[in-house]
C-alpha cells in the first residue's frame, strides 16, 4: 500500500476534511453502577444510568464506556497478537485468505459503496461454529456451518480471541439489557434473540496512508446488526456524522474505553426511537491503526420486526420484517463475490465472453447493440444542434467507440427501505440509453441542464426487477476537454483536458476489484 491507487480514491464530496472537529458532545458512560452485586439497593442509580443510556442512542447512536468489566489484560492480549498477525508477508497472511465458501479469515480488498477501504482485515466467529442460512434465496432452508480459519503465527491468537470474545459477550449482554431498559421494556426483553448469535470479531490494520486526504479506511456506513463494540487504539481516526448538521465528528480516543454504537437492528427494533448512525475512518499519513470491532448479531433465524411495545397509533410499524439470517447470507455474498478484474495494461483488446449454448442470447444482444448505436448517433446529432454546434460536430470523437451494454437484474429485497438497487452516482461516459422494465425504480435528483446528474436505483420488496442500460462512450484515444466553439471570455474553459481510454480504465479497475 506504498501509493494510493485509483480503486481507494473517495469521490471529492465525501473525502475526509483535513480540519478536525472533535467529538466533545459524544457521552461517556461509567458502567461500574451496573457491574455491582448491590443492584436491587440502588434502583436510583441504575435509573440514572439508563437515562444516560436513552439521551446518548436518542442524540448520538454511539456513546463510549468506561469501568466496563473487561479485564484489560485480555484486549492487550489480543492486540499484541494482531500486530504480530498483521507484520507477517501478504504471501503468509494469504494462507488464511477467507473466501466465498468461508467468508471468516483474511482480506485486504474490502470495498464498501464501491470504493476500496485502506486496511486489510481478519474476522473470526464468537461461536465456533455458527450456523447461518446455505443460500439467501428465500426457497432454500438449508443451513451450512462457518468455521474459523487459524493461521500458524501467532500461535496465541485463537487463544487470545476466544478469551476476548468471552468478555465481549458479556459486556455485549449488559449493553443490551441497557439499551432494553432505556426503551421501557424488560431487561431481558432482547435476550432471546441471541442464545445462538451469529456475533463476530473484527481484527483491523489500517497502514499509514500517503495521501490520507484521498482516501479513508473505512469508507461511511452504517452497521447491519444489533450492536457494535469497538477497541480502539490511541492512533484513533473513528468519524460520527453527527445527526444535529451532519458533520463529521472525530472520537477522540479514551484509554481503555470502549465505543459502543447502535445498529440497524435496534433502529428497526425501537421502530425508529434510536437510530443507526452513519461512520466511517479517516486514515493517517504516519502513523498505522490497529482496531478491533465486536460486532453482536441475533440468531440466524430471528424475524427483525418492530417490537410489539414499541408500536402506537402516534408510532406505528415503520419497518416491514426480515429475517436475518437470509440478509446475513446476502450480505455475505455481495462482500466476497468474486469479480474479474481488468489488466492494467494501457491498451488491450477486450474479448467478450459469452454464455455457454447461447447463440440466441448473443444474437439478441448484437441485433440490440445496433439499434441502440443508430438511436445514440441520432440523440448525438440533436444535442450538438442544441448547443448551436453542426449536426455531426462530436461524430468524429466515436469512430472507434468504447461504448457498452449491460444486462441488470434487482432480485426482490426483503428489506428494500435498508439498501438500494444502485447507490447514487453519475455517469462517466458521454450519453446512457436506459430500457427500464414496468417495475421501475430511477429516481433523479435534480434536472439541471447539460448537467450528469445524480441518480440512483431503489429495489423492490416484492417483485424483482430488470434493464438494460447502453453506454455511450467516445474512442480510448479521445482528449475528452471543453469544444472550442463554446469558450467565451464570460464562460471561459471550466475543464481540463483527460484521455478518455484512461479514465475508463481507471474507472473499470475501481469497480471490479475483486470484492
Amino acid at each position: 500500500m506504498g501509493e494510493v491507487d485509483e480503486s481507494f480514491i473517495q469521490a471529492v464530496e465525501h473525502r475526509p476534511k483535513l480540519a478536525i472537529t472533535e467529538a466533545e458532545g459524544i457521552p461517556l458512560i461509567n458502567l461500574s453502577v451496573f457491574n455491582s452485586h448491590d443492584l436491587p439497593s440502588n434502583p436510583s442509580s441504575i435509573e440514572t444510568l439508563v437515562e444516560e443510556i436513552r439521551d446518548a442512542c436518542k442524540n448520538w447512536g454511539f456513546f463510549q464506556v468506561i469501568n466496563h468489566g473487561v479485564p484489560l489484560e485480555k484486549r492487550e492480549k489480543l492486540e499484541l497478537a494482531s500486530r504480530k498477525f498483521f507484520a507477517q508477508s501478504t504471501k503468509e497472511k494469504l494462507k488464511v485468505r477467507r473466501d466465498e465458501v468461508n467468508p471468516q479469515g483474511y482480506y485486504d480488498s474490502e470495498v464498501t459503496k464501491n470504493v476500496r477501504d485502506w486496511k486489510e482485515v481478519f474476522d473470526m466467529t464468537v461461536k465456533n461454529p455458527t450456523v447461518i442460512p446455505a443460500s439467501h434465496e428465500d426457497g432454500d432452508n438449508g443451513l451450512k456451518e462457518v468455521v474459523n480459519r487459524w493461521p500458524e503465527y501467532p500461535s496465541e491468537l485463537r487463544e487470545a480471541f476466544e478469551e476476548y470474545a468471552e468478555e465481549m459477550e458479556k459486556l455485549a449482554h449488559k449493553l443490551l439489557e441497557l439499551i432494553s431498559l432505556s426503551l421501557g421494556l424488560k431487561a431481558n426483553q432482547l435476550s432471546g434473540f441471541f442464545n445462538d448469535h451469529t456475533s463476530f470479531t473484527r481484527l483491523n490494520h489500517y497502514p499509514p496512508c500517503p495521501i490520507p486526504h484521498l482516501a479513508l479506511g473505512v469508507t461511511r456506513h452504517k452497521d447491519a446488526g444489533a450492536i457494535t463494540i469497538l477497541a480502539q487504539d490511541d492512533v484513533g481516526g473513528l468519524q460520527v456524522k453527527r445527526k444535529t448538521d451532519g458533520e463529521w465528528i472525530r472520537v477522540k480516543p479514551t484509554p481503555q474505553a470502549y465505543i459502543v454504537n447502535v445498529g440497524d437492528i435496534i433502529q428497526v427494533w425501537s421502530n425508529d426511537r434510536y437510530e443507526s448512525v452513519e461512520h466511517r475512518v479517516k486514515v493517517n499519513s504516519e502513523k498505522e491503526r490497529f482496531s478491533i470491532p465486536f460486532f453482536f448479531n441475533p440468531d440466524h433465524n430471528v424475524m427483525v420486526e418492530p417490537l410489539e411495545e414499541l408500536i402506537t397509533e402516534q408510532g406505528p410499524v415503520k419497518y416491514q420484517a426480515y429475517n436475518w439470517g437470509k440478509f446475513f447470507a446476502t450480505k455475505k455474498r455481495s462482500n466476497y463475490k468474486k469479480l474479474d478484474v481488468w489488466s492494467n495494461d494501457k491498451y488491450k483488446s477486450v474479448e467478450h465472453k459469452v454464455m455457454v449454448n447461447s447463440e440466441r442470447e448473443r444474437e439478441a444482444c448484437e441485433e440490440y447493440a445496433e439499434e441502440m448505436e443508430k438511436l445514440a448517433h441520432k440523440l448525438l446529432e440533436l444535442i450538438s444542434l442544441s448547443l448551436g454546434l453542426k449536426a455531426n460536430r462530436l461524430s468524429g470523437f466515436f469512430n472507434d467507440h468504447t461504448s457498452f451494454s449491460k444486462l441488470v437484474h434487482y432480485p426482490s429485497c426483503p428489506i428494500p427501505h435498508l439498501a438500494l438497487g444502485i447507490s447514487q452516482h453519475k455517469d462517466a461516459g458521454a450519453l446512457t440509453i436506459l430500457a427500464q422494465d414496468n417495475v421501475g425504480g430511477l429516481q433523479v435528483w435534480s434536472n439541471d441542464r447539460y448537467e450528469s446528474v445524480e441518480h440512483r436505483v431503489m429495489v423492490n420488496s416484492e417483485k424483482e426487477r430488470f434493464s438494460m442500460p447502453f453506454f455511450v462512450n467516445p474512442d480510448h484515444n479521445v482528449m475528452v476537454e471543453p469544444l472550442e466553439e463554446l469558450i467565451t471570455e464570460q464562460n471561459p474553459a471550466k475543464y481540463r483536458a483527460y484521455n478518455w481510454g484512461e479514465a475508463l480504465c481507471n474507472q473499470k479497475a475501481k469497480y471490479f476489484q475483486d470484492a
